[in-house]
């Protein structure tokens, strides 16, 4: 948890939450100086800011989760900064930019071969649904077999 601050962040926000709602519920922890709610597509959320550093841990402990119009609020203590969408999805472990990073000649690709080799040698075992015991088997039955035994030509053949 970050240091408390008079400034709190508050998520997991309805879409029907306005700003009066908020400071309806945030004014019985004392003076606030500043409120704004933001709606950022899927995500609602909002600031609120106190005149003293105390008031807003006692608000911060006091409702942590609590539900405001059908959704349990979650609260931080604003860090003073702006966030971008790169350290939102860092803090959500998906890497940040690296996951929208351009190949460059330094972005070394997995090898096709792996993955060839891995498709070929599962098409073999997979030939006519038969294990592989079971064709050995056909092959020893198959050079078990007395094969007919010939004959040397004949002269009369050849004359032919």
């Amino acid at each position: 948890m970050s240091e408390p601050k008079k400034k709190l962040w508050i998520g997991n926000l309805a879409y029907k939450v306005q700003k009066d709602d908020l400071e309806e519920l945030f004014k019985q922890y004392g003076q606030i100086t500043e409120i704004k709610v933001l709606d950022k597509g899927p995500h609602v959320y909002a600031f609120v800011e106190f005149e003293k550093v105390e008031k807003a841990i006692e608000a911060f402990n006091s409702l942590q989760g609590r539900e405001l119009k059908g959704q349990a609020m979650k609260i931080e203590y604003a860090s003073g900064r702006k966030r971008s969408t790169n350290d939102r999805d860092k803090d959500r472990g998906r890497g940040g930019n690296d996951k929208y990073r351009k190949r460059d000649s330094n972005y070394k690709r997995r090898s096709r071969s792996r993955s060839n080799d891995r498709h070929k040698k599962k098409s073999k075992s997979n030939k006519r649904h038969s294990s592989s015991s079971e064709s050995s088997r056909r092959n020893k039955q198959y050079n078990n077999k007395k094969q007919p035994v010939r004959s040397p030509p004949s002269d009369d053949d050849l004359s032919n």
